[in-house]
Protein backbone atom coordinates (compact mmCIF):
# COMPACT_ATOMS: atom_id res chain seq x y z
CA UNK A 1 0.00 0.00 0.00
CA UNK A 2 1.71 3.05 -1.18
CA UNK A 3 -0.68 6.12 -1.10
CA UNK A 4 0.67 9.68 -1.58
CA UNK A 5 -1.12 11.75 1.36
CA UNK A 6 -2.13 14.26 -1.10
CA UNK A 7 -4.10 11.62 -2.63
CA UNK A 8 -6.37 10.74 -0.09
CA UNK A 9 -6.64 14.47 1.17
CA UNK A 10 -7.58 15.13 -2.05
CA UNK A 11 -10.25 12.29 -2.19
CA UNK A 12 -11.12 13.02 1.07
CA UNK A 13 -11.79 16.66 0.28
CA UNK A 14 -14.15 16.40 -2.72
CA UNK A 15 -16.16 13.44 -1.27
CA UNK A 16 -16.76 15.53 2.16
CA UNK A 17 -14.88 12.95 4.01
CA UNK A 18 -17.00 10.30 3.48
CA UNK A 19 -16.56 7.37 0.75
CA UNK A 20 -19.99 6.71 0.31
CA UNK A 21 -20.33 10.00 -1.34
CA UNK A 22 -18.26 8.19 -4.39
CA UNK A 23 -18.76 6.07 -7.21
CA UNK A 24 -17.52 2.77 -7.16
CA UNK A 25 -15.71 1.20 -10.41
CA UNK A 26 -14.96 -2.42 -10.65
CA UNK A 27 -11.37 -2.64 -12.07
CA UNK A 28 -10.17 -5.59 -13.59
CA UNK A 29 -7.13 -5.71 -12.06
CA UNK A 30 -8.15 -4.90 -8.76
CA UNK A 31 -10.80 -7.39 -6.71
CA UNK A 32 -11.42 -4.70 -4.48
CA UNK A 33 -12.26 -1.74 -7.11
CA UNK A 34 -11.72 2.06 -6.91
CA UNK A 35 -13.68 5.28 -5.51
CA UNK A 36 -14.18 8.09 -7.58
CA UNK A 37 -15.27 11.47 -6.60
CA UNK A 38 -14.99 14.39 -9.06
CA UNK A 39 -12.44 17.52 -7.74
CA UNK A 40 -14.12 21.16 -7.85
CA UNK A 41 -12.71 21.11 -11.07
CA UNK A 42 -14.54 17.80 -12.56
CA UNK A 43 -11.42 15.82 -12.64
CA UNK A 44 -11.69 12.48 -11.68
CA UNK A 45 -10.26 11.91 -8.40
CA UNK A 46 -9.28 8.13 -7.56
CA UNK A 47 -8.32 5.78 -4.84
CA UNK A 48 -8.05 2.22 -4.76
CA UNK A 49 -10.80 0.37 -2.40
CA UNK A 50 -8.50 -1.98 -0.71
CA UNK A 51 -5.81 1.11 0.42
CA UNK A 52 -8.53 3.35 1.93
CA UNK A 53 -10.13 0.35 3.44
CA UNK A 54 -6.78 -0.53 5.00
CA UNK A 55 -6.21 2.89 6.31
CA UNK A 56 -9.49 3.80 7.87
CA UNK A 57 -10.38 0.23 9.06
CA UNK A 58 -13.54 0.70 7.51
CA UNK A 59 -15.63 -2.54 5.55
CA UNK A 60 -16.27 -0.84 1.90
CA UNK A 61 -19.22 -1.92 0.36
CA UNK A 62 -20.20 -0.95 -3.26
CA UNK A 63 -23.85 -0.52 -2.45
CA UNK A 64 -23.06 1.76 -0.45
CA UNK A 65 -21.48 4.11 -2.52
CA UNK A 66 -23.25 6.56 -4.97
CA UNK A 67 -23.45 4.59 -7.54
CA UNK A 68 -21.56 1.99 -9.55
CA UNK A 69 -19.56 1.78 -12.68
CA UNK A 70 -17.50 -0.98 -14.75
CA UNK A 71 -13.89 0.34 -16.11
CA UNK A 72 -15.65 0.10 -19.47
CA UNK A 73 -18.49 2.84 -18.34
CA UNK A 74 -15.64 4.91 -16.92
CA UNK A 75 -13.64 5.23 -19.83
CA UNK A 76 -16.63 5.72 -21.73
CA UNK A 77 -17.73 8.88 -19.78
CA UNK A 78 -13.89 10.31 -19.04
CA UNK A 79 -12.42 9.82 -22.49
CA UNK A 80 -11.67 13.01 -24.03
CA UNK A 81 -9.74 13.40 -20.26
CA UNK A 82 -8.00 10.29 -20.14
CA UNK A 83 -7.11 10.28 -23.94
CA UNK A 84 -5.41 13.93 -23.28
CA UNK A 85 -3.46 12.42 -19.61
CA UNK A 86 -2.82 9.16 -21.21
CA UNK A 87 -2.55 8.76 -24.99
CA UNK A 88 -0.78 5.30 -24.53
CA UNK A 89 -3.35 3.42 -24.95
CA UNK A 90 -1.82 0.65 -22.53
CA UNK A 91 -1.86 2.26 -19.77
CA UNK A 92 -3.94 0.86 -16.90
CA UNK A 93 -5.77 4.34 -16.16
CA UNK A 94 -7.41 3.53 -12.91
CA UNK A 95 -4.23 2.42 -11.56
CA UNK A 96 -2.25 5.66 -12.59
CA UNK A 97 -5.08 7.59 -11.40
CA UNK A 98 -4.61 6.48 -8.16
CA UNK A 99 -1.27 6.89 -7.76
Amino acid sequence: MDIPIQKICNFLTASRGNWRNSIYISGKDSPRGFLLVPDRDGKPVIVEAGNLQQLSGEQIDPAECRGQLTESDFRDLFDQYLLWQFPNAETDVLMELSR
